[in-house]
């Protein structure tokens, strides 16, 4: 059986769309109906009655909710005719929904409206005729439109530097002074910031657009605040940056001035690793310990791969330990060094251990892998599992012959 969902609001208003999108918001009684107006002024009614979705958490994330608006001529699809109607998707995990015009739907029963620039209200809202697993089912929506036609400022001192410590992989720093929501104004912040680079100055929007989408940074400090931010995985080189501010109806400022920068050193990898020919796997950060382990006497191969984006001369150990069986459990011997080899930027490696001696009864092992890259914890080391060792890798295989 289909989950249904449907979300009804306390309170009721209409709004009226006139022409030149001039709004007047009435707060009615009981019964709540949306209407739009062609060039004539003549109000026709589009929301009939309420309606009900089949999983509407998943459509709400994953396809939106778009207003079907009546005029004259009958129905607009709103994704085909921005002019006549409001146009609204979901953003953000459903917090802003943002509209050609400058109109956000909230989901929240915050009620207010000040002037014909800024205001909001609580309305309800309908999907219209979108079609979602071949069915045609409806809900009316609460959420509080906001009204907001200005920019927020445009950052002028933007700054970008190296990340000059080894955490994070291809991190560049920032900072700038905050904008206000509405240009400049005292005691407002705006909403997000887009932040995009290239391999080339960003001179224009035109420039901007055509950038490499980075992504938008969140929390958006009051105006006049100095914001410190960073991004990450950005390839080695050098970039040039710019940001644009988004206000939480989506108006966007003009893009900052351009930065240019380097992002911090990329760890090594070591990959394609075998033990025995079967292969071995591991995973950034996996709260277990992945071990291999060998009877005294047994031949171990171990084959591996390692690289650095950045170039670097890699250098990778193999380090060991006992592991002896006995009546109170496993006792644990010291971990020493049985191998260091200097692996340049990319090699292909097989160490083949025969009979190790070193060992009494059982072993296992991992791989200190690093570059010679500068960051103040130099050399810039691979991250592992928790659990095991700082900085090293851990090798899976199953355990055999103990």
């Amino acid at each position: 059986m289909k989950d249904k969902v449907c979300f009804k609001s306390d309170t009721s208003a209409q709004i009226i769309i006139l022409s030149g999108f001039v709004i007047a918001i009435i707060v009615l009684g009981m019964g709540t109906v949306l209407y739009s107006a062609a060039n004539s002024g003549q109000q026709t009614s589009i929301l009939q009655s309420d309606r009900a979705y089949d999983y509407f958490e998943n459509i709400r994330e994953e396809y939106g909710i778009a207003l079907m608006v009546s005029s004259e001529k009958g129905e607009i699809d709103p994704f085909n005719d921005s002019n006549t109607t409001i146009i609204l998707e979901f953003e953000d995990r459903m917090k802003t929904i943002v509209e050609s015009h400058g109109f956000v739907l909230n989901f929240t029963r915050y009620e207010y409206f000040s002037d014909r620039k800024r205001g909001s209200v609580n309305i309800l809202f309908t999907d219209g005729k979108k079609v979602f697993n071949d069915t045609v089912i409806y809900c009316l929506v609460t959420g509080r439109i906001i009204y907001d036609t200005i920019s927020p400022g445009n950052i002028t001192d933007l700054g970008a530097g190296t990340y000059p410590w080894c955490e994070g992989d291809g991190v560049v720093l920032f900072n700038w002074t905050a904008v206000g929501d509405d240009d400049y104004d005292d005691d407002t912040s705006a909403n997000k910031y887009e932040v995009r680079y290239s391999n080339s100055s960003i001179k224009n929007l035109a420039d901007f657009e055509n950038a490499i989408l980075w992504g938008f940074l969140y929390g958006a400090l009051k105006n006049g605040s100095e914001e410190n931010r960073f991004v990450y995985d950005i390839d080695p080189g050098n970039w040039y940056f710019a940001v644009r501010v988004y206000d939480e109806a989506g108006n966007p400022s003009n893009i900052s001035n351009t930065v240019a920068a380097e992002p911090s050193g990329w760890a090594p990898e070591i990959y394609n690793i075998t033990a025995n020919n079967e292969t071995s796997t591991f995973t950034k950060d996996d709260p277990n310990q992945p071990n291999l382990f060998a009877k005294k006497g047994d031949n171990v191969t171990i084959k591996f791969q390692v690289s650095d984006r950045d170039n670097d001369n890699v250098t990778i150990s193999l380090m060991i330990r006992n592991r002896t069986l006995n009546s109170t459990g496993w006792n644990y011997g010291d971990w020493f060094e049985s191998g260091n080899w200097s692996m340049g930027n990319y090699s292909y490696q097989i160490l083949s251990y025969n009979n190790i001696t070193e060992i009494n009864e059982s072993w296992e092992y991992y791989f200190n892998i690093s570059d010679n890259s500068t960051c103040l914890t130099d050399p810039k080391m691979r991250s592992v599992p928790s659990g095991a060792p700082y900085n090293y890798y851990w090798i899976k295989k199953s355990i055999k012959g103990i």
